[in-house]
Formats: C-alpha cells, sequence, structure tokens
C-alpha cells in the first residue's frame, strides 16, 4: 500500500514538473514574444492565443454543463414525485 503511494506521489509530481516545463518553454524563445513579432508571425500567435482561450472555455463549460445536467435531473424527479401525489 505504501509503495502505490509513493508511485501516486511520483507520478503527481512527474507530471508537475511536465506541465510547468512545457507552459514555460515560450517564455524562452523569442519566437513567442508578441513585441518581436510582426505581420504573418503576429496573427499566428493571436490564432494560438484563440485556440488556448477557446480550449479553456470549452473545458469550463463542459464542467459546469454536467453539473446543470445533474440538477436538472434532480430538479424533474422532484416534480415528478409532486404531479403524482
Amino acid at each position: 500500500m505504501e509503495q502505490l503511494l509513493g508511485v501516486k506521489l511520483g507520478c503527481l509530481f512527474a507530471l508537475l514538473a511536465l506541465t510547468l516545463g512545457c507552459g514555460l518553454i515560450p517564455i524562452c524563445f523569442k519566437w513567442f514574444q508578441i513585441e518581436a513579432a510582426g505581420g504573418h508571425h503576429r496573427r499566428v500567435l493571436r490564432l494560438l492565443g484563440c485556440i488556448s482561450a477557446g480550449v479553456f472555455l470549452g473545458a469550463g463549460f463542459m464542467h459546469m454543463t454536467a453539473e446543470a445536467l445533474e440538477e436538472i435531473e434532480s430538479q424533474i424527479q422532484k416534480f415528478i414525485v409532486q404531479i403524482s401525489k
């Protein structure tokens, strides 16, 4: 059991390090800096920003939709119980 906990903690820290590493890569390269961009390059960076914003919004809405559907289902069940009385 303790070995499984160690594996889980190791995976957790590995995932954290991988996420931080990949998230900080754009800071190290001048190509990703919007101030140094011009023309087509700037357009590509803006497109990448829009795509990443869409991913975050989609994930947030998906999370909220699942919770909303659960609440709607419970309200429908309450309504059916009230009607059947």
